[in-house]
Order: structure tokens, then sequence, then C-alpha cells
């Protein structure tokens, strides 16, 4: 093979090796220039500059932590309420029923407050007095457990008198009861007692069937009547149908005599506080 003949090879050998270098650095990752995301340059996208004072956050920030606690606090007393009526206040009450076969315990299904009406309740207690502890605020809700005894007309007075007591005998201790079978727009007796082992108030109500009915048929617009929302010609509309409902329940015999059991006051309950008047 002549000189010229090798140099030529060697060139194309070389050139190839070169060549074949190239192919594999390029196929690299390592040789990839990464796809980096442009710098924003639009002022909108930039995160904006926080106005507030170190004070100012601060407070934000202790206003949220305090929320999260009070509704963590609202969520356990409203399992505690659960537990309560679940394991104490139910079966006292069966007990109570059993005791005498002619009357009975009504709307045993409703006996507990909605949990979702029961933590409204409570949140706005504790926003309208910050100094309220949740177990106080849950303690002042006059019916977060509630119970109906219904009684024949003529045996209503003894027997809401007799229950009266079997509710004292078994350790509810009376805080109030409120005798409205002279008013318009409700009739019947109710009453509260508090659970002493955790604080918590009952509500009972004595009630004929035809009043209890009568309640029955009037929730909606008892509950229309207490919305803030609702136009005072509405609320008046509903007042007259409440009296119209209510108009046609007799008052049984001695119902009016109850009211001594409040020891000498009507018991007015007003913004989840008791007072006598």
């Amino acid at each position: 093979m002549s000189e010229q003949l090798r140099w030529v090879v060697a060139l194309g050998i070389d050139r190839h090796i070169e060549d074949d270098t190239e192919t594999r650095a390029a196929d690299s990752p390592r040789s990839v220039r990464p796809d980096l995301p442009d710098t924003p340059n639009d002022p909108a996208r930039l995160p904006a500059a926080s106005d507030q004072s170190p004070a100012e956050r601060f407070a934000e920030y202790k206003a949220k932590v305090e929320a999260e606690f009070r509704q963590e606090a609202v969520d356990r007393g409203c399992d505690h309420v659960c537990e309560i009526e679940r394991a104490v206040v139910t079966p006292a009450m069966l007990r109570i029923e059993a005791e005498d076969p002619d009357r009975r315990l009504a709307g045993l299904e409703n006996r507990l407050k909605g949990r979702e009406r029961l933590a409204e309740k409570v949140t706005k207690q504790l926003a309208a007095q910050p100094d309220l502890t949740p177990a106080e605020a849950f303690a002042g809700v006059k019916d977060a457990m509630r119970y109906t005894l219904q009684y024949a007309e003529d045996k209503y007075a003894a027997g809401a008198a007799a229950d009266c007591e079997r509710l004292k005998a078994t350790g509810f201790e009376f805080v109030g009861l409120r005798n409205t079978w002279d008013r318009e727009e409700y009739k019947g007796i109710n009453s509260w007692w508090r659970e002493p082992v955790s604080g918590l108030l009952l509500e009972v109500q004595f009630h004929t069937q035809a009043s209890y009915e009568a309640k029955q048929l009037t929730h909606a617009a008892y509950e229309r009547i207490r919305n803030p929302g609702t136009s005072d010609d509405e609320v008046e509309r509903l007042r007259a149908s409440q009296r119209e409902v209510f108009g046609r329940v007799p008052a049984p015999p001695g119902a009016a005599d109850i009211s001594r059991l409040s020891q000498g006051g009507r018991v007015v309950y007003e913004d989840h506080v008791l007072r006598h008047s």
C-alpha cells in the first residue's frame, strides 16, 4: 500500500471515531441542556409584598389558631353531649316512662339536637362571650337534649307533677319551668333540668296529645319566626297561624296550677340564661 493511500485510510478512521464520540456525547443525558423555566418578569406574577405590620400578622395568626381550637373544642363537646344522652339521660328517661303506663315519651327520635345546630349555637355563644369556655357554653344550651311526656287530658296535671318528682328522684337538678297554657301561640309546659355529673341541661316538655300535635304542626312556623331574615309581615302571618292552631287546643284541668313547681316564679329563658321573673 502506498504512503498516500495509508494516509487516506488513517484519516477516514480518525474521522469515524470522532463522529461516533460526538454522537454518543449528544445522546448522553448529561449533555442535554435543562429546560429551565423562564424568569418571571411580569410584575403581576410576582408575590405581592405584605403591607401588614408584624403585630397585625401575629394577631391574624393568633385569631386563626384560636378559631381552630374553638372548632376542635366544639366538635369534642358535641361528641360529649351524644355520649351523655346515650349512656345516662335517655336510659333514665325510659325508666321514668316505665313507672306510669298512662302516659308515654313522644317524639323520642328527636331527643338530640342536630349536631350542626348545636355546634352553630355554641360557636355563636363563644364569639359573643370570648371569656366563656366551650364547656360553659355547652352547659348553657337549654335543649341539647329534649324529651316530651304526653298525657291524657284528665291525667295531665297529676301526671306532670308526679314526673317532676321522679326527675328529681332520679338525680336531675331542677333548673326552671315555664307554663304557657295561658298563651295564644304555644300551649304546654317546658321544664329544664341539669344532669349533675356532666353539668349539661336537658329540656322536658309536658303535653297532651292535642298540644303535642299542635306543636308539631306549627314547628316550621316557629323556626321561620326565629329566623332574623323573616320579614315583619311574614312573622305576623306566622304568628296568626300559630294562634289559630293552638286556639283549638283545650287546656287540661289543673294545668295552670303546675306553675307552683317553679318555686314561686315563672321562669323565662333568654340568651342562654335562666332567670326568674
